[in-house]
Order: C-alpha cells, then sequence, then structure tokens
C-alpha cells in the first residue's frame, strides 16, 4: 500500500494521534516550496548531527536480500525514534533567545548592515515560533512518514520474515516510556501490515525503569561516573573554547549582520534549531541555518559529535559495556524459539552504546578538543540521525547459522567478522565472556 493511502487512513487507527497537537504538526506536515538560496540545502544536511532526518540517510534499494543456500528465518532490530520536537529548553529558546534575535537581525539589515539577500531577509520575516513546551520531543508527521516508510522498505527486504500478516506469537514491538518511541513503535507497524492488522498490534508494556532499552538511565554507576562527570566533557570544552570556535562564533555573527559577536550557548541553540526545522518539513531549509556557511557547520557537528563520543561512545568503557545486555537478549531470541521478528523503538543513546559495543565507528585515535578531526569515522550526522537502526537477520544456511548485520538499512561487515553473512557461533564466540559476565545489576553499582 502506498504512504499517501496509509496515511490517509492512519488518522482511523484507535489511539494514533492521542497525543498529538494538532495545529503544530499539520503546520510541519504541509508542503513546503523548495526555494533556491545562496545556501542550499545540500552545503548544510551532511552536518546536522543528531537531527539528521532520515529522508537525507535511508537506503533505497529494497530488493529482497538472498544469499545461496541460506533462508532468513529471524530478525531483530533496534530504531531510534523518528523526527521529533526540541526540549524544552531549546523550544523556550526559540521562543525567547531566538525571537528576539530574529529582530535584531532583521533591523541591522534595514540599516544596511547585514549580507543576507531578500529572500533570506523574508525568510525571517515570516519566521515564528509558538511551540508548546508541553510537546515537547513529540513525534513529527515527518517522524512518523520514516517510520512507516522503513517498515515497507524492511517487509521488502526481508518477506520470508515479515510476513504481511501480523500474529502475536510471531511479532514482538516494545518501545520506552515516551510518546516519540510509542508513536514510532505505532507508525511502523502501519508501514508493516495492512490498517486491520495495525490496529490489532499487541505492543509489550512500557516501563518507567527500562533496563533493557534505556539501560543507561537506571545505571547509577555511569550516571556518577561518566554522565556527571566533568571530565567526560573536558575535550567538547575545549573545542568550545579553542581558536576554531571562536572564529566560527565571529563568522556566524557576521553572517546574520550583528555588530557584536554571539556567545557559544546561543550559536549551539541556532544551530540545533537548524537542524530541527530543516528536518521537519521536506525540501525546506530553516533560516536559522543561513548563519553557517560548509565550514562553520562542521565545526558544530563536531562540537557536538564530541559530546556523544564521550558520553555514548569510545570515551568511557562503562558507557558500551552496558550494552551487552541488547546483545544477551538478541542471542536468546536467536537460539529459543521466541518471536521470529522483534522491533525494539528506543533512543540515540541506547544505538550508540550499542553501535560501540559492536566495535563500529572507532577511529584510529580518541577524539579531543585539540583540533578538529575531519577523517572521524565517528559522525552522528551518518550514524546516529532520526530513526537511525541496526538489525541482525538471522539465516539458516546449509552450513549452519549465519547473521547478517544492517545499520541504516545498509549490509555492514562486523570488525570481527570475515565477511558479511556472519557464522554466529563466530559472534557467540567473540562476544562470550561479555554475555556471560553481562549482570547489569552488578556493572551498575556503585561501590
Amino acid at each position: 500500500m502506498e504512504f499517501e493511502d496509509k496515511l490517509a487512513k492512519l488518522l482511523q487507527v484507535s489511539g494514533l494521534l492521542e497525543f498529538s497537537n494538532d495545529a503544530v504538526l499539520k503546520e510541519e506536515h504541509q508542503e513546503s516550496v523548495s526555494i533556491t538560496l545562496s545556501i542550499k540545502i545540500d552545503e548544510i544536511r551532511n552536518h546536522l548531527g543528531t537531527r539528521t532526518p532520515y529522508r537525507f540517510k535511508y537506503n533505497k534499494e529494497v530488493s529482497k536480500i538472498k544469499y545461496d543456500h541460506c533462508k532468513d528465518t529471524k530478525i531483530w532490530m533496534v530504531v531510534r525514534h523518528g523526527t521529533r520536537l526540541p526540549s524544552a529548553k531549546d523550544i523556550r529558546g526559540m521562543n525567547s533567545t531566538l525571537k528576539d534575535l530574529k529582530y535584531e537581525i532583521l533591523m541591522q539589515h534595514r540599516l544596511k548592515k547585514g549580507p543576507l539577500n531578500s529572500q533570506q531577509l523574508d525568510a525571517f520575516e515570516e519566521w515564528s515560533s509558538d511551540l508548546d513546551i508541553n510537546q515537547e520531543k513529540f513525534l513529527t508527521y515527518e517522524g512518523q512518514d520514516e517510520m512507516i516508510l522503513l517498515a515497507e522498505r524492511t517487509q521488502k527486504r526481508f518477506p520470508n520474515v515479515l510476513k504481511r500478516k501480523y500474529n502475536n506469537h510471531t511479532f514482538e514491538f516494545r518501545y520506552t516510556a515516551t510518546q516519540r518511541a510509542q508513536q514510532s513503535a505505532r507508525y511502523f507497524t502501519i508501514g508493516l501490515f495492512d490498517k486491520k492488522d495495525a490496529q490489532n498490534v499487541i505492543f509489550s508494556p512500557a516501563t518507567k525503569v527500562d533496563m533493557h532499552l534505556r539501560f543507561y538511565k537506571h545505571c547509577d554507576k555511569w550516571q556518577k561516573q561518566v554522565k556527571k562527570n566533568p571530565n567526560t566533557y573536558k575535550e567538547q570544552k575545549k573545542f568550545g573554547h579553542g581558536h576554531i570556535m571562536n572564529e566560527t562564533l565571529k563568522s556566524v555573527s557576521q553572517r546574520l549582520g550583528l555588530n557584536r559577536t554571539l556567545r557559544l550557548g546561543t550559536v549551539t541553540l541556532i544551530y540545533k534549531i537548524c537542524g530541527y526545522e530543516t528536518s521537519w518539513r521536506k525540501n525546506h531549509l530553516s533560516p536559522w541555518c543561513y548563519a553557517f556557511d560548509p565550514h562553520s557547520a562542521e565545526v558544530m557537528e563536531y562540537y557536538i559529535d564530541l559530546k556523544h563520543y564521550w558520553l555514548d561512545g569510545y570515551g568511557h568503557n562503562l558507557s558500551y559495556r552496558q550494552a551487552c545486555i541488547l546483545m544477551k537478549i538478541m542471542f536468546e531470541r536467536f537460539k529459543g524459539n521466541g518471536p521470529n521478528a522483534t522491533f525494539l523503538f528506543a533512543h540515540s543513546g541506547t544505538l550508540l552504546k550499542l553501535l560501540t559495543k559492536l566495535q563500529l565507528y572507532k577511529s584510529e585515535r580518541p577524539l579531543t578538543g585539540d583540533e578538529m578531526d575531519r577523517d572521524r569515522k565517528w559522525r552522528a550526522s551518518e550514524i546516529d540521525c532520526f530513526a537511525s537502526n541496526l538489525a541482525f537477520v538471522l539465516y539458516k544456511c546449509r552450513d549452519g547459522d549465519h547473521i547478517l548485520t544492517m545499520h541504516q538499512e545498509r549490509i555492514i561487515k562486523l570488525p570481527m567478522c570475515d565477511k558479511e553473512l556472519c557464522p554466529l557461533t563466530t559472534l557467540l564466540d567473540y562476544f562470550r565472556e561479555s554475555i556471560n559476565d553481562c549482570d547489569i545489576n552488578d556493572i551498575c553499582r556503585l561501590n
């Protein structure tokens, strides 16, 4: 079924829009007119970090993935929620700081003190923000779209596992106790099944304390030694006070026509809202993106990457050690008689720690604030955009069980494997110690 048909019918599915604010979401879903400006979407879209929309990254190839003498029999997939609204803090920043800054920008240009062209100034004139803080982090229409289309493509690639007919014994759907994850799961099922089946899907109950999908939130040791540890942000802070960032702050301020240099916090807010507003609507570039040229956007991208590298990635062993719980669950599903298809809807922190556990996107040396590593593999714009996903598919082959790994719907070869279709025994052997020693309570206990 085409996406447009499904979207027309989804309103009939009971409870799907329970949390939605129609005024906000309908405005986001309106078709935008593509405009040609001195900054094109392509110049900024590759540097939007964790706010990158999935439409820039997904794999358009949807052919059935086949291997000789093998049959796909199970799938286990973790999905970051789709495109969402900002946090309450960023909404307040939009409604106050950016509103005031907008008028300052327009005033400076009326005084002929700014470089923005008439089209860009018109976009600023039309810009407004009245988002409700009570809707912080809610899934948007673009996020709904991402989930439906992701499900449709996944079904086409693995039709043996993902039958169009829903069966509660063969499908498992879980989400965290958040609106964005819950709604992502619901819209994913709309892409996977017909309307009647989508209405009948049973979701595993979400719990406030979720040691599987959001283990790090409830890991006392990680919270104290990593998240609330000032040293975790040392490299980001160093980069934020360095020469490259100082020049970027001046550049951004000059591009907006200001007669003062903006602070890092304000420029970070501008960068975030540039990403959010660009992600919400197709063929649209937020006017706040005019503040950046490709270089300054890359600088801001690296600044945010430093945070996630040290918080969620290779910076601390404890961060990714926790992810053993997900690996353990995945292996149990593949070895047992449970559901053939498991879909887990979680968050950026979950995906990044799991990717690190798998030794993926590891740079040759740690990321530091001394200089910008342009050749790094750890780049959130690529590995942690909205609707990021990681899938493991079990193939029954003549020579035994094998696992195929896909990230962002593309086949990848795990570092511990010789080829993309990796023997299950190889992975079990590689992760044996961490899985057998995966007592999450012990790992997270403060001594």
